[in-house]
């Protein structure tokens, strides 16, 4: 029995080709709710960056699985769940970005910074909606813990950055758009510590997710849900793929497995 639900964000709750959850969506979650069944969003966006940009304004979940399950939060904002980079890799990437001048955000727990805005940076941050965050030094972020560095580079130019670490891992969201993680993180790793917390098996789980960072969520959870609109990889990983995003594939896919 399905007793928990994880939603990833851009491209399966929110329309990446109009910034808004349709409107079947809000419904949908405040039912599962009421059935028993807790809710989680699991995506790549920081907490601060969710309520700044308005993404899930009116819809209540039960916790936050944020910066691709670095960090986890309850309703409440407390931490559940926490694994910064480590902080001499963290410094030696941004060292590295820094030298050859390669566009560099920093996600904290509670802020983030952008050394530089160029073309790639214009073009990704477009692609998913979102406007850049403030460009600042970014020396000065490297005393709080890490946890997400994203670099605005294609996946072969990202192995430069990825061998000063040996404790980190990467995961693309753009063509030039690829975050560093700890390997401890990960949304799968987020999952299963909150399910633990609550006391879930993973097979109590049903997730829902459309890009190479939901994979392990999708491959984990009892029921993995890929839209139609994601990748390909990510729709061979799930057991089921639902319509569209903009189709009401949420509320489709939820309605299939009867948990509407």
């Amino acid at each position: 029995m399905i007793k928990a639900a994880f939603f990833d964000i851009d491209g399966t709750l929110v329309s990446l080709k109009t910034k808004v959850f349709p409107v079947s969506v809000p419904a949908a979650i405040r039912t599962l709710r009421k059935n028993g069944i807790k809710c989680f969003v699991a995506t790549g966006r920081s907490r601060f960056e969710i309520a700044d940009e308005h993404l899930l304004d009116g819809i209540a979940f039960d916790g936050y699985l944020t910066n691709n399950g670095q960090d986890a939060f309850d309703a409440d904002g407390s931490l559940l769940y926490g694994r910064a980079i480590d902080p001499v890799e963290a410094a030696a990437v941004v060292h590295w970005a820094q030298k050859n001048r390669c566009a560099c955000w920093l996600v904290s727990a509670e802020r983030s910074c952008l050394n530089l805005i160029n073309e790639r940076v214009t073009a990704a941050m477009q692609a998913i909606h979102t406007r850049p965050p403030e460009t600042a030094d970014l020396m000065q972020m490297l005393h709080e813990p890490i946890y997400k560095i994203v670099l605005f580079l294609t996946r072969e130019e990202m192995q430069q950055p990825l061998a000063l670490t040996r404790h980190c891992r990467m995961t693309q969201w753009y063509d030039c758009g690829c975050d560093l993680i700890s390997m401890e993180g990960g949304k799968k790793n987020a999952m299963l510590e909150v399910l633990a917390k609550i006391r879930l098996l993973p097979e109590e789980a049903i997730a829902f997710g459309d890009s190479e960072n939901d994979i392990e969520m999708l491959r984990t959870a009892g029921i993995g849900v890929a839209m139609a609109n994601g990748t390909d990889e990510c729709k061979a990983a799930a057991d089921f793929i639902a319509p569209d995003c903009d189709d009401d594939g949420i509320v489709k896919a939820l309605q299939n497995f009867s948990l509407l």
